[in-house]
């Protein structure tokens, strides 16, 4: 007797989602125990908060405004609330340490992020596209290297993916109070993990902005109430921070301070300059098989087809944020972009569907030839973790290091 597909497709999410975690949270998977200058800026974090407590927190801030004024290097800021706190709290629960506990709330935020992918996937295109967009996230080489490092960007790249998702919801059935409500609050702690927030919030106005101006892209009805809560969302973030801070003088301070200090240290300098594609050398050089069926799947978008319409949305909100992050000054990293990921790997689930579907030589050709074609991306996918990330245990992942581990340049560029 043949299984239901409905029996097949839940056999595959168990497969996937088994496998996802594992190499999230396996060490065996793990990237070498090498810290960075960021993540012991995280983990000294951590340890004032259990020193003066998390309801003393404009004292941390203070301190850091001390410290970040006497040295010429730049200190990330105690304003990445979310992730400090969530550190902090899970090494009072279980004692692991600093370190320890940062790393698995990394981790947790990654298989989060991996689980909503599947999900957000399957609520635009259906079950095809949620199990090809949870394969190929399950080894996603930025987000497995996120998960195994004491830095912000993973939980940052969660909240910026839950209010996509929630952003959608709610241009598809606007109006209705939980999911506003959901979304805002979405939108506030994404607000307090990380000043990216910013980058992202553009990609959304830039979606709601396009969907009024041009409703026959089928975006979704962008009705007052989708602006006012995302305005809302924002603004709850901002006033927290503000309390955190103990004034708004003083989170503007820490603010300015963090872009003059960044831009004038020469290794921003050396390293976070280049063209508006820089991103786009980056991405290749991590997840080429990933990169170049996704800008297929661009040129293939229709707005007459539901599939059309939701990457377009995606495509969007791509385009939006970085056209803003393009024009940071020595401020570009493909840290930033993992919140690219999902909307990448659903462009070219579609590119992956379709070849598949020129296989018709016998009914079960299609299935075969799309598993053996997702295998092939996953299995490159998960050689380029490896290679980057672990043998050559590469923690920021800038051009150079990135091409000197995929020996396009053969000298390192780290001596």
């Amino acid at each position: 007797m043949t299984p239901s597909p409905a029996r097949l497709h839940l056999a595959a999410a168990i497969l996937i989602i088994m496998a996802g975690l594992a190499l999230r949270f396996l060490p065996v998977f793990a990237v070498p125990d090498h810290l960075s200058i960021d993540e012991l800026l995280y983990i000294a974090n951590v340890r004032m908060v259990e020193q003066v407590g998390p309801f003393d927190y404009p004292s941390i801030v203070h301190y850091y405004l001390q410290a970040q004024t006497g040295i010429d290097s730049v200190m990330l800021p105690p304003t990445r609330f979310v992730y400090i706190i969530a550190g902090w709290a899970c090494d009072s629960l279980f004692h692991l340490g600093p370190q320890v506990a940062l790393r698995c709330v990394a981790a947790l935020f990654s298989s989060l992020t991996f689980l909503l992918s599947g999900i957000f996937a399957f609520r635009l295109a259906g079950p095809r596209f949620g199990l090809i967009v949870a394969a190929l996230m399950a080894v996603a080489p930025m987000e497995l290297m996120l998960a195994h490092r004491e830095l912000a960007d993973g939980p940052f790249a969660f909240f910026a993916l839950l209010c996509l998702w929630l952003l959608w919801e709610n241009m598809q059935r606007p109006g209705r109070l939980g999911w506003l409500a959901i979304y805002s609050g979405a939108l506030a702690l994404m607000v307090l993990t990380k000043e990216n927030a910013f980058f992202a919030a553009v990609g959304f106005i830039g979606i709601l902005g396009a969907a009024s101006l041009f409703p026959r892209l089928g975006l979704g009805r962008p009705a007052w109430t989708t602006f006012a809560a995302t305005a809302a969302g924002g603004l709850l973030g901002l006033l927290v921070l503000i309390c955190l801070a103990g004034s708004p003088q003083t989170l503007i301070h820490v603010y300015r301070l963090l872009v003059v200090k960044a831009e004038a240290m020469p290794f921003a300098y050396q390293s976070g300059g280049g063209p508006w594609f820089r991103y786009i050398v980056d991405l290749m050089l991590v997840s080429p098989t990933v990169l170049l069926p996704a800008i297929g799947g661009i040129f293939a978008l229709r707005r007459d087809t539901p599939q059309g319409r939701h990457g377009i949305f995606l495509l969007l909100f791509i385009l939006f944020s970085c056209a803003v992050m393009v024009n940071v000054r020595n401020g570009m990293n493909l840290r930033y972009a993992t919140m690219w990921d999902m909307p990448l790997r659903f462009l070219a689930a579609g590119v992956i569907l379709h070849i598949a579907s020129s296989f018709r030589q016998t009914p079960r050709a299609p299935l075969f030839a799309a598993i053996l074609l997702l295998a092939l991306v996953c299995g490159v996918e998960f050689h380029q973790y490896r290679l980057l990330f672990i043998r050559h245990d590469i923690g920021d992942p800038i051009t150079q290091y990135l091409m000197y581990a995929t020996e396009i340049i053969r000298h390192s560029p780290q001596h």
